[in-house]
């Protein structure tokens, strides 16, 4: 990687940095626990947009079960939206080379 090749190109890193800012904005991955009956769903934004969960869950039995199954859905589709994020930007980064 030669810097100077980064500085001679900073015009079109920057505009592709915006793209990505708006690739990002646009990104939304589902998270899912206990066989597909919660559903939490982020955005590119790291915010839950929605949450679904199967109304045969909900019990007052089920409760502490629901609160860690709740907590597995939302923490997959962030983490499935911060997968997706670094896989974009590395495919942006790697005509530089870095």
């Amino acid at each position: 990687m030669n810097p100077f090749e980064l500085f001679k190109n900073m015009d079109k890193i920057k505009s592709q940095a915006e793209e990505m800012k708006a690739k990002v904005a646009t990104i939304k991955c589902s998270g899912y626990a206990y066989g597909n009956m919660i559903e939490a769903v982020a955005n590119g934004n790291m915010e839950i947009e929605s949450l679904k969960i199967d109304p045969s869950l909900v019990t007052e039995q089920n409760k502490a079960m629901l609160e860690v199954l709740v907590a597995s859905a939302v923490n997959t589709a962030l983490k499935n939206v911060k997968d997706r994020i670094s896989q974009e930007a590395g495919q942006a980064l790697s005509q530089y080379g870095i």
